[in-house]
């Protein structure tokens, strides 16, 4: 028989089953609102990873007289020829990180090419050895630096609701609509302009600004060769996967 001085210590089950059940309402209640936040960080990470590679471009285009690598010649360290390789190939083809690849004068790491919300790439350390498989980003191949509402670059999560279309390239035009995916952002994207400036979209239709840029554009996507692909109208520019960077072939 407990003394009346007696104080109980400890909890009873029927309390730890109370406590246990308020710590995981909790959680239910905040991991939710963790995750939104990891994502949203996510995706501010990803839109200074275009900025600093818009800073990149325009480095470039100031030592070219005012043009982006899909404009220079291969012997000038662009990608021109690497371009039209891939226009009359008329297939999908696997080489749109060689647009990136010439930044390597002016970038400090490649590291910056992958999203970090993107899960099916991994981030490059070696310009030399970058492929697609180091890239989240598209390329607009007809980015033009005095329409300044080009689309430079942007999120690879962009499909073509035209039948048919390639793996590869998206040609979006005011009649030809496209989409951001869920993969990465949620039905969302970010998008790098010629001017340099990077912003998010948060509708979920990929659209053409209605001033200051091309009637069309194509979007360069860095697609992953599948095990089972033919083997490519490129092979004699591709070398597994990967091609010597551009300007020293």
């Amino acid at each position: 028989m407990q003394s009346p001085g007696h104080k109980r210590h400890g909890f009873t089950l029927l309390e730890m089953l109370a406590v246990i059940a308020i710590v995981t309402f909790l959680a239910a209640l905040l991991l939710p609102t963790l995750g939104r936040t990891q994502a949203r960080a996510r995706r501010i990470q990803c839109l200074a990873n275009l900025r600093q590679t818009g800073l990149g471009f325009h480095s470039f285009l100031h030592d070219h007289n005012d043009n982006f690598p899909m404009q220079v010649s291969t012997n000038s360290g662009g990608t021109e020829e690497v371009l039209l390789a891939g226009y009359r190939a008329g297939v999908d083809f696997y080489i749109s990180y060689t647009h990136f690849q010439t930044l390597s004068n002016d970038l400090a790491t490649p590291r910056i090419f992958a999203c970090p919300a993107d899960q099916a790439r991994t981030p490059g350390d070696d310009f030399e050895k970058l492929s697609n498989r180091n890239v989240s980003y598209f390329v607009g191949a007809n980015a033009d630096y005095e329409l300044p509402n080009s689309i430079l670059a942007g999120d690879r999560n962009v499909v073509s609701a035209a039948s048919g279309s390639s793996r590869t390239l998206v040609r979006l035009n005011q009649g030809a609509p496209a989409s951001w995916t869920r993969e990465l952002h949620g039905w969302k994207g970010n998008e790098l302009y010629a001017d340099g400036h990077a912003e998010r979209v948060n509708s979920r239709a990929v659209t053409l600004p209605r001033r200051n840029a091309p009637a069309v554009m194509d979007l360069l996507l860095p697609t992953i060769k599948p095990a089972s692909a033919a083997p490519s109208a490129l092979a004699s520019l591709e070398s597994s996967d990967r091609l010597q960077m551009p300007g020293k072939w």
